[in-house]
């Protein structure tokens, strides 16, 4: 009788190395991808919230003020300090509650290993009204501050992007561009005089 055939070494060598190929080329489109989503799921959240606060502004007459979270980790609402520490801000009950403008206030997709006490704040989109940010800064403001609504308009919100940053980026004007490499640098951001997130040529 003949011994059944079965594959060599170098056969099975062979196989190894087509497979491990296969798997560099698809792991990184695939990580690619994923970061694609978050990036365009963000920018969608952004959309629905800048909704919110317009329609806020409609019947309000001004934009929902922001909250802070320090670098201790304390939080205030309404934020009435400006500090360079802080670890983000936030926008607060005023779009959900008495009135629905928006049924929750969006998650940062790129901020979900964020951790912190307040855990449902800390992971959400951030949101800056810029006049009461400015207005925090009292009679003596910084010599940056006189540009930020000329250039943002009068409220900013920022997402982490995939270096997971957030908003150390966009204090330099570094907006999030996918062209630049799938994790590169910057933060995704959205705010009331431009759209969709790109870098403001008038930004001080």
């Amino acid at each position: 009788m003949k011994n059944p055939r079965a594959f060599t070494l170098i056969e099975l060598l062979i196989v190894v190395a087509i497979i491990a190929i296969l798997a560099a080329i698809a792991v990184p489109n695939f990580l690619e991808a994923q970061t694609r989503a978050k990036t365009s799921r963000c920018m969608a959240d952004m959309r629905s919230l800048a909704t919110a606060v317009e329609a806020y502004s409609v019947d309000w007459n001004r934009y929902t003020p922001y909250g802070r979270i320090d670098s201790g980790g304390t939080v205030q609402f309404p934020a009435s300090i400006n500090a360079f520490s802080d670890r983000m801000s936030f926008i607060g009950p005023a779009v959900t509650t008495p009135v629905a403008y928006i049924t929750a206030v969006p998650t940062d997709p790129f901020a979900v290993d964020f951790q912190h006490p307040q855990t449902q704040l800390i992971r959400q989109i951030e949101y800056l009204n810029l006049r009461q940010h400015v207005d925090n800064f009292g009679a003596s403001p910084p010599a940056f501050a006189a540009g930020l609504i000329p250039a943002w308009g009068l409220w900013r919100m920022v997402g982490a992007g995939p270096d997971r940053d957030r908003g150390q980026d966009i204090k330099s004007n570094i907006v999030y561009d996918p062209t630049n490499g799938t994790v590169s640098d910057g933060d995704v951001v959205r705010c009331q005089r431009i759209s969709e997130s790109r870098i403001n040529p008038s930004a001080p």
